[in-house]
């Protein structure tokens, strides 16, 4: 049994991307190797994805110049190409736009429960992340201090500088969707994924927190669901152009991969990978049958579920599916934001146990 190893980072991007880079070396080559093999067999050759990556490097510059400095540290120290990491760092808009087209892989499971109905009175939100089964023991947990923004924890995959599902000390928690719709991919100018994550775990307040998804158009579609301690949730559908929102109903939240209100656009991520249109409201059903106050441990329990498996929460490669590009739920994780605790796991959670990240120590 393992555990996602924890790196607290301090100082500037230069410091951060390079204790970032040396401690994950490793796990960061394998991730660049990960990507060039699935996009390879996409139909897009190494040498391309790399120049790729080198383009959106610079687009990176322009939007953030601290984002990329810490890119550019995590590459020195992990002494790798630093195009290579920079294409791990736009990998979502690469990524969906390439493998929106391809029924490989299926998707992630998410929730947020209010303090009305959770044992403790806290928020927690929670997902299991079901991506690219060659990423397992390859992803981060990010404790991050000090600057001029709060605290923050996050889980990456090893060589990205904005994360994915985290919290911060202002009790704001984020956990993401992948979707894909028909407007998807057609301006590649726009702030990409991953620096909009990082915006959102520096944020102080959830007006600031939405305003990093809301604030400008995107690149490809995205549905990102984010909490706060004081008892909030709101969820943002959000295509390139457009959004709608989706909040709790009598203090519950589920989302998977489709659009459940699409504002003007075509869903497409369903005709792909169909168990998203199960998965959500198999949670919910399920949170709901359990007919007792949701917990950590209720929560850890439910995300377990093999219910038409291997395309179930607890999600498991397909082995119809050519093997670099088969899924799995690669960590499970959940938020306590009012206690600033997430858990998680290394792989899927019937196999691997959670463990505790607390912000605050």
């Amino acid at each position: 049994m393992s555990a996602l190893p924890l790196l607290d980072l301090k100082g500037g991007p230069g410091k951060r991307g390079r204790t970032h880079g040396k401690a994950l070396a490793s796990a960061i080559a394998d991730n660049v190797e990960t990507y060039l093999a699935r996009f390879e067999a996409g139909g897009v050759a190494r040498a391309d994805a790399l120049a790729e990556g080198a383009r959106w490097g610079e687009r990176i510059e322009r939007f953030d110049a601290d984002y990329a400095a810490e890119m550019r540290a995590i590459a020195d120290g992990a002494r790798i190409d630093p195009a290579a990491v920079a294409m791990l760092n736009a990998r979502w808009e690469m990524s969906y736009a390439l493998f929106a087209r391809e029924a490989a892989g299926d998707g992630c499971t998410s929730f947020a429960a209010l303090p009305e109905i959770t044992r403790t009175g806290t928020t927690l939100m929670g997902q299991n992340w079901d991506w690219l089964q060659r990423l397992c023991g390859r992803l981060a947990v990010l404790r991050v201090r000090g600057g001029d923004h709060p605290d923050f924890l996050c889980i990456t995959q090893a060589g990205i500088a904005g994360g994915m599902i985290g919290l911060n000390a202002s009790g704001i928690g984020l956990c993401v969707n992948g979707m894909t719709s028909d407007r998807d991919g057609r301006d590649a100018s726009r702030k990409p994924f991953h620096l909009r994550v990082r915006e959102l775990l520096r944020a102080s307040s959830l007006a600031t927190a939405l305003k990093a998804f809301l604030g400008t158009p995107r690149v490809c579609s995205m549905n990102v669901l984010i909490g706060h301690a004081g008892g909030e949730a709101i969820d943002l559908e959000a295509a390139p152009d457009t959004e709608s929102t989706l909040y709790p109903e009598d203090g519950l939240l589920t989302h998977a991969n489709h659009f459940e209100r699409p504002p003007g656009v075509t869903s497409t991520l369903q005709w792909l990978r169909p168990s998203t249109l199960y998965r959500a409201r198999r949670l919910r059903r399920l949170i709901r049958q359990a007919n007792r106050p949701l917990d950590v441990a209720l929560a850890q329990e439910l995300f377990c579920d093999h219910f038409s498996r291997p395309h179930s929460i607890c999600a498991h490669p397909d082995p119809d599916v050519e093997e670099v590009a088969r899924s799995t739920t690669v960590t499970s994780a959940i938020l306590d934001l009012g206690n600033r605790v997430l858990y998680a796991t290394d792989g899927p959670p019937c196999e691997n146990p959670y463990t505790a990240y607390p912000l605050d120590q």
